[in-house]
């Protein structure tokens, strides 16, 4: 009695072990409008035929479910024609549900490091509009007003590269972390560079 008891221990422990290594993505979308039409999952980095899942959507929404004993920075997307309709996706498979909205402005939350990720996001997003504005406004700009809009400009880059600092050094050991660092280390200076690597 005592081995049957200790076999059914094992076999729960194993099943926790698995489920804590596993990651669940549920998807939405606004009404069945999409029905039929299929999501990818595509790793951003090493994608092959082999790596890239494929689910289709029904009922207006779509499942993924797979390991992530290593989280790894995967992109949600479906045929082309469909991209300007249904934003792409950033998300982390890491352990967990993430809960996904696809849309005009697609986002994801419910793990902890996608909620980081949809922060860093929105923030990408203010810093590019704000850039855009500021570009346009130069355009039509006089010299005196071309200075101060390069001034403000300035001031704009240096508060996104020290959010981004901030936020790879919080996140320095996570699939997330190393992402933006990839994607915006080159803004950061040789000190900021080198205390990230020291970490």
């Amino acid at each position: 009695m005592q081995k049957v008891y200790c076999f059914i221990t094992l076999l729960f422990m194993l099943s926790c072990a698995s489920f804590e290594s596993k990651y669940i993505i549920e998807g939405k979308l606004k009404g069945k409008t999409y029905d039929g039409e299929f999501i990818y999952l595509v790793p951003v980095e090493g994608a092959t035929a082999e790596t890239v899942d494929s689910v289709q959507i029904k009922d207006g929404a779509f499942r993924f479910e797979g390991d992530a004993s290593v989280p790894s920075i995967c992109i949600l997307r479906t045929r082309p024609l469909l991209r300007m309709e249904l934003q792409e996706l950033l998300v982390v498979t890491e352990p967990g549900t993430i809960s996904v909205i696809l849309d005009t402005e697609s986002s994801a939350k419910g793990t902890p490091q996608n909620e980081a990720l949809q922060l860093w996001k929105e923030q990408k997003r203010n810093s590019d509009f704000a850039y855009t504005n500021i570009n346009q406004q130069l355009l039509e700009a006089d010299e005196s007003k071309k200075k101060e809009l390069k001034k403000l400009q300035m001031k704009y880059d240096k508060e996104y590269s020290n959010f981004n600092y901030n936020f790879v050094k919080q996140y320095k050991h996570t699939a997330v972390g190393e992402f933006v660092y990839k994607m915006t280390g080159f803004s950061f200076t040789p000190e900021q560079k080198k205390e990230l690597n020291s970490l």
